[in-house]
């Protein structure tokens, strides 16, 4: 009996190991087989000379490959990030394969309204034009924290960090039109479960809650595309995007077998940065999206939404609870 219990005890771990192995190949699979069947590419061979492109998280990731694709076109470009270390590196990178040396790191951490307010505060007064925005940063499968505004963190910084950047910045958008919005949300915002006056909240407890937490972020950057296309004159494109399911570095913490499995996955199913960078350079540039306003973009074409976003009442009532939570009038 107690070898029998002992032989169990040593079996179960794998069995549940390999279920949840299954698993995530099967739902990989079918992200990959049914959300992104083809791989969207922007065509696009506009040249940028003269303008100036704001791309934050653009030291990593697909925030990376945007900011390298966008200089490579001649524009000058701001990295807007946390990590000083990892811009520079980005910079080197970026000069080094483009050739472009008007590239520049600007300090922003989006879960400090107070860094916010000094990015935007030094950009209006350094800078006479933006061209092109892209609210590329984001976060997520964080541990349910209050930044020191008080702000759930990942609503924070998917979405009222960049709600109160892109305010703040809107003057200089205006007066260098024609220019465009970026605004980079995920699939799944179809998920999200909002309740306005919680916005600011913890989306619930444990994972289910920190998955709809993200989700909420998500919708809430579709809405403010739609508030944004209703409110800025003609001239000033906005956008919002599904990038695709990107491989990046977030299963590393994972056991060494997970891990490996994982990341097998990724090289077979997934995009590199560069490829799920597609889209947002393809709204940053494209002739094919002028004066194309409030949609919602996936694969570089226009793709179905949360039609919770079409609900203009929600839309206004996001927008002033937003506007009260940063602090603007």
């Amino acid at each position: 009996m107690a070898l029998a219990i002992g032989y169990y005890l040593m079996i179960t771990p794998l069995v549940l190991l390999l279920t949840v192995l299954l698993l995530a190949a099967a739902t990989a699979l079918y992200v990959k087989l049914k959300l992104e069947p083809v791989k969207g590419v922007c065509t696009s061979k506009v040249r940028l000379d003269g303008k100036i492109a704001l791309v934050t998280g653009g030291n990593q990731g697909i925030g990376l490959e945007t900011a390298r694709d966008l200089g490579a076109r001649g524009a000058r470009v701001l990295i807007a990030c946390r990590d000083a270390k990892k811009a520079a590196a980005a910079i080197a990178d970026i000069a080094a394969t483009t050739g472009n040396n008007l590239v520049e790191y600007r300090p922003l951490d989006l879960a400090r309204f107070s860094s916010v307010r000094q990015f935007a505060e030094d950009f209006n007064s350094s800078y006479d034009r933006l061209d092109i925005l892209v609210n590329n940063a984001g976060c997520g499968g964080l541990k349910p924290r209050l930044t020191e505004d008080g702000i759930d963190e990942v609503m924070q910084v998917n979405y009222f960090g960049a709600f109160l950047l892109m305010n703040l910045l809107l003057d200089k958008l205006i007066a260098s039109k024609p220019s465009r919005i970026v605004i980079v949300s995920s699939w799944f915002h179809l998920f999200a479960r909002l309740r306005v006056e919680d916005l600011h909240k913890f989306g619930g407890i444990g994972y289910f809650g920190q998955f709809f937490t993200y989700a909420n972020s998500k919708l809430c950057d579709v809405l403010l595309t739609k508030a944004l296309a209703k409110r800025l004159p003609e001239g000033v494109t906005v956008n919002s995007l599904h990038p695709g399911v990107v491989k990046t570095d977030i299963f590393q913490t994972l056991p060494f077998v997970v891990c490996k499995t994982m990341n097998l996955l990724c090289d077979v199913l997934y995009k590199t940065p560069k490829e799920g960078a597609q889209t947002q350079i393809y709204l940053s540039v494209s002739e094919e999206v002028e004066g194309v306003r409030g949609k919602y973009f996936m694969e570089c074409k226009e793709a179905e939404y949360n039609r919770q976003a079409d609900d203009d009442e929600l839309v206004e009532q996001v927008w002033h609870k937003s506007l009260k939570v940063t602090g603007l009038s």
